[in-house]
């Protein structure tokens, strides 16, 4: 139903070259109005008035922009100024400036399968932790299927850090997966109150998944890592882990964008907007993330999460078993965090 919508389409936050000439005063005219339009559906319909009402004065200046990129960028600058919505966001889809352009399904499980289902990188950190880095969740079965692999590589290791300060969103099949592997009773996830086209309300209680077999990452220490790009779907997947006391934020506090979507707006042009259609209400806390962000338990800057995380999971770890062999690694680690990590992400 929501897939590449619940929370953010990660895809949206990357950036895309557009060349200025590539739109002219009709086309902005009506990608306008289509904006417009499909305010209708946003969750907060008196926010979303206001929004169309902004829309609708500002049309003049945007018929003037010839650049597709420049308009995306005008026009969501005009939709968070009314909203303070940082989902509400025009954005290209498409390099294909026609009008009814956009990404068919085949493409975007291209594009998907190009991003690898949002892995960046799986590694085994000298003293025997695991650190997986990930770039969006993808919501489909490809993402969980991602999500078991790279845990079952990693499910010896003694303490996890989870690497969110590029991951901007998605949600679904994945983190329901992930969340499912951290702990032997599930962790509450958001409710979400949708509004439905009708104007009314539907309500979906998120939850983990139930592994097939035992969690593979049950019982051990595991810390996630933050950054103000840390948006959306990877917000929700923080914000229960900490709820849940199930794991250690590192880094800066998170972008704060928490309205999610369970339907699509295309726009001609090769534009899309994302265009919240629900609440999130966290069981456990009674509120969400949205406009404040996630706040870190430890709060570092971005480009020193990874070394702090490092040496707390050092410290924190309980061997299973010890060699001289991989003591040795564990204490020269514990030693000098910093160099251990420089020595093995050395090219």
């Amino acid at each position: 139903m929501f897939r590449n919508l619940l929370f953010a389409a990660a895809m949206a936050a990357m950036p895309v070259t557009a060349l200025a000439g590539d739109l002219t005063p009709k086309a902005a005219g009506e990608v306008v109005d289509q904006l417009v339009e499909n305010m209708d559906g946003y969750m907060d319909p008196k926010v979303g008035a206001a929004v169309q009402a902004d829309l609708k004065r500002h049309r003049a200046e945007y018929v003037k922009l010839d650049s597709r990129a420049a308009f995306a960028e005008a026009v969501t600058r005009d939709l968070y100024a009314v909203s303070h919505d940082k989902h509400l966001k025009v954005s290209l889809e498409t390099l294909d400036a026609s009008r009814g352009a956009r990404l068919t399904d085949e493409q975007q499980a291209l594009v998907d399968r190009r991003l690898a289902y949002g892995l960046m990188a799986i590694r085994r950190l000298p003293g025997n932790v695991g650190l997986l880095k990930m770039s969006y969740f993808e919501q489909g079965e490809a993402g969980a299927k991602l999500v078991e692999t790279a845990l079952d590589l990693l499910q010896d290791t003694d303490a996890l850090i989870i690497d969110l300060r590029e991951n901007h969103g998605g949600g679904g099949a994945s983190d329901e997966t992930f969340l499912g592997h951290l702990s032997r009773a599930p962790i509450p996830m958001a409710k979400i109150y949708w509004r439905t086209e009708g104007g009314g309300t539907e309500v979906m209680q998120r939850a983990p998944r139930a592994p097939k077999g035992q969690p593979l990452y049950a019982d051990k220490p595991v810390f996630v890592l933050t950054s103000r790009e840390t948006g959306s779907a990877a917000e929700a997947f923080a914000y229960d882990l900490q709820a849940a006391k199930r794991a250690t934020l590192i880094g800066e506090t998170t972008a704060g964008a928490a309205n999610p979507a369970n339907r699509g707006f295309h726009l001609d042009y090769g534009f899309r907007v994302f265009i919240p259609t629900g609440k999130v209400v966290h069981p456990t806390t009674g509120g969400n993330w949205e406009g404040v962000g996630v706040q870190p338990d430890i709060a570092v800057a971005r480009d020193q999460a990874l070394t702090e995380a490092y040496g707390r999971a050092l410290g924190a770890a309980k061997p299973a078993v010890s060699t001289p062999k991989s003591e040795a690694e564990r204490m020269r680690a514990i030693s000098d965090p910093r160099a251990a990590l420089l020595a093995d992400q050395a090219l």
